[in-house]
């Protein structure tokens, strides 16, 4: 652990104990308003509530206390005059059918504490995939921050979105949703920097985690996935100079999951760079394409035709092991003109779940070097 990540995990405890101090003042949205159960709308009751406590000058929390509320979409911004802290004890209810870009967004705030063990509940999922679908929990430009012991359930889109954000840690977070709930991410993060995931359990239509253009040193460590699409990085390359660098993913569990740990790039001439990528200690139970490289994504019909131009290089697959629904289990697609270098495969062992096929690797435009226990059999260098 570096000395900078050390300080700021420090100051992360400080700022919680100071959060849970008996001089600390509670801004309970009840003293504003809020009636729990039935349809009233606590969103006014919560805004004033939020506006009190970033203001105040000392220990503050707002809280929600147990009970049931319906509340429309908010912002809660900052900046505040110091550490501020959101508990929620209860239930928040988004509006049934809700349309727009979120539900609950934090922005600009830093030494903010999201924690309580309540549920967000975003009352979907969709039945289908559409435009407009609200993500249930965003934090843009918050900084120094800790969420945890929160439940976030049926979202109609993403789940957690983190952008521009800088030194933050989730851990100990449940998200819900049904496995065939489209475009349902658990939790996604692009723009933003030494953001810490951990001890978590995500059961999503869609990717578990998702890392973007813009992201660098994430860590996520002894998180659940299933079921859903596993650990993705990307999709890249929609636009020049996207990059995703210092990833590593290691203690995990994936299971009924249609990918295990994959990284997605479009065909187009976008230059971009993924690279020094860790997945380690990684559980696949039942998962259908176990370790993926597609830089040739294609998610509908109409889809750039080409080579990528994003230059993928320095991932590490170390101690990879489960089973696998397909034979494939080892599938590294990289880009003809800009082929995968400095690809690790060590001590992988994947077995295919019927018994009766041994699994295997394909794998073009790739340089694999392959190190320990191999199952499936490793690709043989392919330029």
């Amino acid at each position: 652990m570096s000395a900078t990540n050390f300080v700021f995990l420090v100051l992360l405890a400080l700022w919680f104990t100071l959060a849970q101090s008996d001089d600390t003042k509670i801004f309970n949205v009840k003293d504003y308003g809020a009636v729990e159960g039935g349809n009233v709308d606590i969103s006014r009751s919560l805004l004033k509530a939020w506006d009190d406590a970033c203001k105040w000058k000392g220990n503050r929390v707002l809280e929600i206390s147990k009970g049931t509320y319906f509340v429309s979409p908010v912002i809660l911004r900052g900046p505040c005059s110091g550490p501020i802290g959101f508990r929620n004890l209860g239930t928040l209810k988004a509006p049934m059918g809700l349309r727009g870009n979120y539900w609950i967004e934090f922005r600009y705030l830093d030494r903010l504490t999201l924690d309580g063990g309540g549920k967000f509940d975003g009352q979907g999922p969709p039945k289908r995939a559409e435009p407009n679908l609200p993500t249930l929990l965003r934090f843009t430009f918050v900084t120094n921050s800790v969420a945890q012991n929160i439940q976030l359930i049926n979202s109609q889109s993403t789940h957690f979105h983190l952008f521009g954000c800088n030194q933050t840690i989730i851990r100990r977070f449940t998200v819900s949703a049904p496995g065939d709930s489209p475009n349902t991410d658990g939790i996604k993060i692009g723009g933003s920097n030494g953001i810490t995931i951990e001890d978590t359990t995500i059961a999503s239509g869609d990717d578990c985690v998702a890392i973007i253009r813009g992201s660098k040193d994430i860590k996520v460590t002894g998180v659940v996935c299933g079921p859903g699409h596993g650990f993705s990085i990307g999709s890249m390359g929609k636009s020049p100079n996207e990059r995703v660098e210092q990833v590593v993913m290691r203690n995990c569990k994936i299971f009924d999951s249609t990918n295990g740990l994959r990284i997605k790039t479009w065909a187009t001439d976008m230059p971009g760079l993924v690279s020094n990528i860790l997945y380690e200690d990684i559980s696949l139970t039942n998962v259908d394409n176990p370790i993926i490289i597609e830089q040739n994504y294609c998610p509908s019909k109409t889809c750039p035709k080409g080579n990528s131009k994003v230059r993928i290089t320095d991932v590490k697959f170390r101690n990879i092991h489960g089973t696998s629904l397909t034979n494939n289990a080892v599938n590294l697609q990289c880009s003809g003109s800009n082929p995968c270098d400095k690809i690790e495969l060590k001590d992988i062992d994947i077995k295919y779940v019927k018994g009766t096929k041994t699994t295997i690797s394909t794998c073009s435009h790739v340089n694999v070097q392959a190190i320990g226990v191999q199952m499936p059999k490793p690709c043989t260098i392919r330029i």
